[in-house]
């Protein structure tokens, strides 16, 4: 992601921050929800949560899984300040960082979570790329993401692209699969889904270096 779009994103979410999980509750309920829906883990993985935001996800996962160790990576100081203050994620750790530059050595995660994100992404093949670094062989990247798939996302999509300088672009569950594949990832899964009207979902979950 080159300087310019990295400012944008984190000016953008260092002011949503202190209202974040309030004004988008609903919203961060059912895309969790439907993320999350029939993972299984053993219990013992080590987890990267990347963009981590406020931490919503971690909480969740922590909640039926207490024994994961999650690692959270944000662009925004904001952000991961709040995803400090929630006690239940005392066990996070939380870094400052870039998709595209991630500060952890090769294979170190057993699954990575993507989600909510991947429209922001300037470089998806450089931040799928990185992420697959650091993921073991066999482990799991689950991605979720705004869905051009649907109407009112793309024309929804087609506004940001006007207004909001850090938005970059959404996909179809077609060319998102496409992206995946030459990044090394095995899709094992593909759901689509509604929040509301507007916002229409896709959700992969993928196996890397084995397909």
């Amino acid at each position: 992601m080159n300087r310019s779009t990295t400012n944008h994103v984190q000016r953008e979410y260092d002011r949503l921050a202190p209202t974040y999980d309030d004004r988008w509750s609903s919203y961060i309920d059912v895309t969790l929800s439907r993320t999350l829906d029939s993972l299984q883990f053993d219990g013992n993985e080590h987890v990267l949560d990347v963009p981590v935001g406020t931490g919503e996800l971690a909480v969740r996962l922590l909640k039926t899984w207490p024994r994961l160790r999650i690692d959270g990576v944000d662009l925004s100081p904001q952000m991961l300040q709040q995803a400090a203050a929630k006690r239940s994620l005392s066990t996070v750790e939380l870094h400052e960082a870039c998709v595209t530059e991630l500060p952890f050595p090769d294979n170190e995660f057993d699954c990575v979570f993507c989600v909510n994100s991947f429209h922001y992404f300037r470089e998806p093949r450089s931040a799928l790329a990185e992420i697959r670094r650091v993921l073991r062989d066999g482990g799991r990247l689950v991605l979720a993401d705004w869905c051009d798939d649907y109407l009112a996302c793309k024309l929804c999509s087609f506004w940001l692209r006007i207004v909001d300088p850090a938005f970059h672009r959404t996909y179809t569950q077609r060319s998102c699969e496409t992206l995946l594949a030459k990044s090394d990832f095995q899709i094992l899964d593909v759901r689509r889904f509604r929040v509301d009207w507007v916002w229409g979902m896709m959700r992969f979950e993928t196996r890397a270096g084995l397909g």
